[in-house]
């Protein structure tokens, strides 16, 4: 009798363990078993006694899992650590790192499922932000900047691509032509620790240095990141070429310090970030240069948006015509995807 109890409990307890999500139905009955996919509507659960089985989302007064989930709302994804269940029907509470959980709405969520390498990295994200202004005063003065950056991640990897345009005239006289393109390559070795390789290359029609080409390796830490907020600094050891308009060209080493930083706020409404990169080059003449923004970003809808931007370019030098002092501010318009 004994044995047949004991035996009777562990037949209970395995299925509790085997399948650790539990969906409750706005009629009072409760379904266990393994969420495979939340999508158009729908909620597949693989079932141990029914195999699987659909439910419309509608249906769902709350749910629970215990398992790592990917969870896409409108344009957002972010994994979630677990999901518990809601005191108010058609809801759901997401934990995923943060001190409080996030309350959602099941019918808001577009996307549920396990975490796969595919599904879960090459989530594109990225903005596009362009200015353009003219004024007709005094000084007749047009300027026009376009910058663009985008990022993603596939498995242990995450490729970042940016661009920046920027073309200025006052009285027809062009006061400022350059474009500059980057990328980096990550290769995230643990949680939070990765290897980076970065390319810069830097095209100036009218400054003394015609090409400021950079390529360069070394560690990073990304210190946190979630669907709120992201921390990260990099160190490396760069290898730059100048070549100045005058057909001189020149070599040299530089530490790379580098950090970005970005914030989410009033309901991801507003996006306030700022990255910096700072190089100590092995060369006399120069101690130090700058290159850092300061930005809020705010969201007119899902997809365009309205910035305002400072960029700040300094080069501390020996020589007068290498000294850069340069700030620049910009208010435009851009999409986000």
């Amino acid at each position: 009798m004994l044995v047949f109890r004991v035996v009777t409990a562990l037949s209970l307890l395995v299925p509790s363990l085997s399948f650790a999500d539990t969906i409750w139905l706005d009629n009072g009955d409760r379904i266990t078993g393994t969420i495979e996919l939340l999508d158009g509507g729908r909620l597949v659960m693989e079932t141990e006694f029914a195999g699987q089985v659909t439910v419309n989302v509608e249906r769902i007064r709350t749910l629970e899992s215990d398992n790592s989930l990917l969870v896409k709302v409108r344009d957002t994804a972010e994994r979630a650590l677990s999901i518990k269940p809601s005191e108010t029907p058609g809801r759901v509470l997401l934990l995923n790192g943060l001190p409080e959980p996030t309350e959602l709405k099941i019918t808001d969520i577009d996307q549920m499922m396990v975490p796969q390498p595919f599904i879960q990295d090459w989530v594109l994200q990225g903005n596009a932000d362009a200015s353009l202004d003219v004024k007709n005063a005094d000084i007749d003065q047009r300027d026009l900047a376009v910058r663009f950056n985008t990022e993603a991640r596939h498995g242990d990897w995450r490729h970042s691509l940016a661009g920046n345009f920027e073309r200025y005239y006052s009285n027809d006289i062009k006061s400022r032509h350059e474009w500059e393109s980057d990328y980096d390559l990550s290769w995230f070795f643990a949680e939070q620790w990765f290897w980076q390789t970065s390319f810069n290359h830097r095209r100036d029609h009218l400054g003394d240095v015609a090409k400021r080409t950079s390529i360069g390796m070394g560690p990073g830490y990304e210190w946190w990141n979630t669907s709120l907020t992201r921390f990260e600094t990099s160190a490396r050891l760069d290898h730059l070429r100048l070549e100045n308009r005058d057909g001189s060209s020149s070599n040299f080493n530089a530490l790379g310090l580098e950090y970005g930083y970005q914030r989410f706020v009033f309901g991801k409404r507003v996006e306030v970030f700022h990255n910096a990169e700072t190089l100590v080059p092995d060369d006399p003449d120069v101690m130090f240069i700058v290159d850092t923004e300061l930005g809020v970003r705010y969201m007119l809808n899902s997809w365009a948006s309205l910035s305002l931007l400072t960029e700040w370019d300094y080069i501390n030098s020996d020589e007068e015509n290498v000294s850069v002092n340069d700030t620049r501010y910009r208010v435009g318009l851009g999409v986000s995807w």
